[in-house]
């Protein structure tokens, strides 16, 4: 069959054997400018100047997932293994996202002017852009960096790229030639790199002891024993920087909410602030104990730290300088998404909301008939979830400190919570019972009991939706809920307990912290039902900046007029007779005509 799109805005679909039509799909509200199909045969993909880009199946052509991008798209292409969506549109940019679910990968910058071809590379790591003026861009889909420029014909524009099979050789047309370039020459250039930056790169020698992965899910940073902290490529898996400095062992680890830097904290006293794209230390806190926890604040000008002194600290994450200073109960847990209250405890039955920010300092306390073990903030900034030792889970208003929900099911103490991005009243727990529970927020009714560990439940995380869950034990399973129904999807035996994981707001792709190891699993999901949802932004108002830093010394008031002096007439004449004799003068000419009315 052929398959074609016009400026109809349809897509129509002919038998190469009849000459019959065998479908019209009008589903785009545009004309659809690109078209392809992947390397299985069983699915459709279609650009549109609507903005959008969507994933067809071609039997019976339904429509699986429908993406926007931020301008008119103008020609698409995908990878040989159907993971990667390149597309270009009017706005002169390349976007790269995944195939599968529409999440945002880079976009790929350094090509000038309109682009007239692109076209991917059979290894699925090079992408190939053609442009105006004979200009040819190579980038690397992996990183998202420009790692070639070739020297075409700048008398014509570069009408079409290709790349033979085995990546010997790029083809390009331009004007009335056609250029053969070597591929394999790209290729070995990115392996000499890559032996040269191998010399800088140190996986991990001793246990991990922190990890967390991007917003956008593409790359995760590891802090260890060894005092290194290493960055690595999610969808390779592939060790792309170490950064070091540090002199102790790592303690916590943030990424900030941009991907722009990662900050990691230490026994050392230090918080070391890293750029990523430079790959250099930005910046050096210093506290006066070990430092236990580091948060970046949604902004990503601010981070939150604390120590094992229980100082808690605000400080801007570009030059380190302190913007507030609170003395709370040992650790920082989290700070809201609204940045407006910190969350601080010392692992006892208590726990301290600290306001952060304009006015006095408000502090809040909630507590447990026994020791709190974990706790969570809702996306939403109005609830705080905490899970102690007495086998109950409690729901606190954030703003007051106020006791909304108690929710009572667990026979032993409970370990881990979680929320979901969208559904809010979803809550899932994990306990030492070996069960999970799904909890109503609202009703504070258990909808589902979960129960397949053969251990006490580590870690427990949702996916954006809600609809799935994921959760690791001291048996060395890892399990995949349906929250919806109540059952598994689908499980894992590792040879290690699981401490902790990080994951996608999708489910596809999970990053383990396992007990005393140094190397970190990341395992990919393919075809889970569960939507991406894309984590929302906040940017704090330049006035909450502005508050946040500390008073400086005060100044005494400036005088408004000089010094009182008591001065008798004669001496007032001598110095300030002259200013007003005019005056004088004026008033005994007006006094005389006074006199002579009367």
């Amino acid at each position: 069959m052929i398959i074609s799109g016009g400026e109809d805005s349809r897509i129509i679909v002919t038998s190469l054997l009849t000459g019959d039509v065998l479908i019209k799909v009008d589903h785009h509200r545009g004309p659809v400018n690109s078209i392809r199909i992947d390397s299985t045969g069983e699915f459709l993909v279609t650009g549109s100047s609507d903005c959008t880009v969507c994933l067809w199946c071609l039997d019976g052509f339904s429509l699986l997932r429908s993406t926007v991008l931020p301008s008119p798209v103008t020609m698409i292409d995908i990878s040989a293994d159907s993971v990667f969506l390149l597309a270009a549109c009017e706005d002169q940019k390349l976007y790269l996202r995944c195939l599968a679910t529409g999440t945002e990968i880079h976009t790929l910058r350094g090509h000038q002017g309109d682009v007239k071809s692109i076209c991917l590379a059979r290894d699925c790591r090079r992408a190939i852009a053609g442009g105006i003026k004979g200009k040819i861009s190579v980038f690397d889909m992996h990183s998202g960096r420009l790692t070639r420029t070739l020297p075409a014909n700048p008398s014509a524009d570069v009408t079409a790229v290709k790349v033979t099979e085995k990546d010997d050789f790029l083809i390009t047309a331009s004007g009335d030639r056609v250029a053969y370039w070597s591929f394999r020459s790209e290729e070995a250039n990115t392996k000499r790199q890559k032996s040269s930056s191998a010399e800088s790169l140190h996986p991990h020698t001793a246990p991990i002891s922190c990890l967390d992965i991007s917003r956008d899910r593409a790359m995760a940073v590891t802090g260890g024993v060894d005092s290194l902290v290493n960055l690595w490529q999610l969808n390779t898996h592939e060790l792309l920087y170490t950064f070091e400095g540090h002199i102790a062992s790592v303690t916590c680890i943030a990424f900030s909410p941009s991907g722009l830097f990662v900050a990691s904290g230490s026994e050392d006293k230090t918080i070391r602030v890293w750029g990523l794209n430079l790959s250099i230390l930005v910046t050096t806190f210093k506290h006066q104990a070990p430092v236990t926890a580091v948060t970046v604040m949604y902004d990503g000008r601010r981070v939150v730290s604390s120590d094992r002194a229980g100082g808690i600290r605000v400080w801007a994450a570009d030059t380190g300088t302190l913007i507030q200073s609170v003395c709370g109960p040992g650790r920082c847990f989290t700070v809201s998404s609204d940045m407006r209250y910190a969350i601080c405890g010392t692992g006892d039955n208590q726990l301290r909301i600290i306001g952060l920010g304009i006015g006095p300092e408000e502090k809040y306390q909630v507590s447990h008939s026994q020791e709190i073990t974990c706790l969570v903030v809702t996306p939403d900034s109005r609830s705080l979830i905490t899970g102690s030792r007495d086998m109950s889970l409690k729901v606190w208003q954030l703003a007051g400190g106020k006791l909304s929900q108690v929710l009572v099911g667990h026979t032993d103490h409970v370990t881990c919570v979680a929320v979901a991005v969208l559904d809010k009243s979803i809550v899932v727990s994990g306990s030492r019972d070996a069960n999970l529970i799904i909890w109503d927020i609202n009703t504070g009714s258990d909808l589902h009991t979960l129960k397949g560990h053969l251990g006490y439940i580590t870690c427990v995380k949702l996916s954006g939706d809600g609809s799935l869950a994921a959760s690791g034990s001291e048996d060395k399973s890892l399990i995949i809920w349906d929250t919806k129904k109540g059952c598994s999807l689908s499980s894992i035996m590792l040879h290690v307990p699981v401490l902790g994981l990080e994951v996608a707001t999708d489910l596809s792709r999970l990053a383990l912290h396992l007990l005393e190891h140094k190397c970190m699993p990341i395992l990919c999901l393919h075809n889970t039902p569960a939507q991406y949802v894309k984590l929302p932004d906040y940017v704090a108002p330049w006035s909450d900046i502005r508050d946040l830093r500390l008073p400086g010394p005060k100044r005494p008031h400036k005088r408004l007029l000089k010094k009182e002096v008591s001065l008798d007439s004669d001496t007032w004449h001598r110095k300030y007779g002259h200013l007003t004799s005019g005056m004088l003068t004026i008033i005994r000419w007006e006094d005389r005509d006074y006199e002579r009315k009367i």
